[in-house]
């Protein structure tokens, strides 16, 4: 299993903002709309979650110009991970810089799951 994560970047007093808007319309969480959308990718990720930065290498997040909130999700694969970014995560993260920037970035990684 791996982990597609994206951090969004922000100021501080956006988080509010963000949440709101993400939880509105962020629609990564659905097979993409169209013309072949569902069997493009044939599957939703799982186990989604949204977490917010609380401190960075003892820097507190009330001490810190920006803030932090990553969105999580899994797949049984890298290749399915990077399939639901193609289909779904350029459009979302190109609205956020819209609606953020300049002040705004995301930065996405995939990490795989190690049995301990």
């Amino acid at each position: 299993m791996v982990i597609y994560n994206c951090t969004f970047m922000m100021l501080r007093e956006k988080e509010g903002e963000f949440l709101d808007w993400f939880r509105a319309g962020a629609g990564v969480l659905t097979a993409p709309e169209g013309p072949g959308g569902g069997s493009r990718i044939g599957f939703v990720p799982c186990n989604p979650r949204l977490s917010a930065l609380v401190s960075a290498g003892g820097v507190s997040r009330d001490e810190a110009d920006a803030h932090s909130v990553a969105f999580q999700v899994e797949f049984a694969d890298e290749a399915q991970a990077l399939r639901w970014a193609d289909a779904r995560l350029g459009t979302l993260c190109a609205r956020f810089a819209e609606k953020f920037g300049p002040e705004a970035m995301t930065f996405s990684s995939i990490f795989r799951c190690i049995d301990l």
